[in-house]
């Protein structure tokens, strides 16, 4: 939405064209009046305050370029790039993966440490009774595996598993 003195000026330059200007010229029915003393004043001016020319016409130029330097460094005064750049965040990311796959592979352990004994009852099954009789069998219950060996022999006493 344009501000009165917005349209004003397309006005007066002769830019409002259709159902715009018609639309500013019936909300405005003074406008032609404001226009024929805005010229006059225009003239006017003209007439009274010559045209001066500037002793140094790069002055302001130099002023803004001044002040943009000053408000670019304000913005980072020590010089340095800042520290979370493109670059920075990438290293970043490069160590912390890095740091995952040390931890990874040093703290996770590789072996199946779910049943201690897994081993042990894997030596029992191999074993083979010289005596084709004898078998053995497995139970894996919660917390607790059985090996039961039929067919053997009791051993004497004193050389059974001690409790």
């Amino acid at each position: 939405m344009k501000t009165f003195e917005e349209k004003f000026t397309a006005w007066l330059d002769g830019m409002l064209g259709g159902d715009e200007l018609r639309c500013f010229e019936n909300e405005h029915p003074s406008i032609h009046q404001e226009k024929a003393e805005f010229l006059k004043l225009k003239r006017l001016l003209k007439e009274t305050l010559p045209l001066r020319e500037l002793e140094n016409p790069e002055f302001f130029n130099s002023q803004i370029v001044e002040q943009i330097r000053r408000e670019a460094g304000s913005t980072n005064r020590s010089g340095r790039r800042p520290l979370l750049g493109l670059p920075g965040v990438a290293w970043g990311g490069i160590c912390a993966l890095s740091l995952g796959f040390v931890l990874f592979f040093t703290l996770i352990p590789r072996e199946d440490f779910a049943d201690p004994h897994a081993k042990y009852v894997a030596e029992a099954l191999k074993a083979k009774p010289e005596d084709p009789k004898g078998k053995a069998t497995v139970e894996i219950k919660k917390d607790m595996t059985n090996i039961k060996l039929e067919g053997l022999d009791k051993l004497p006493a004193g050389q059974g598993p001690h409790h």
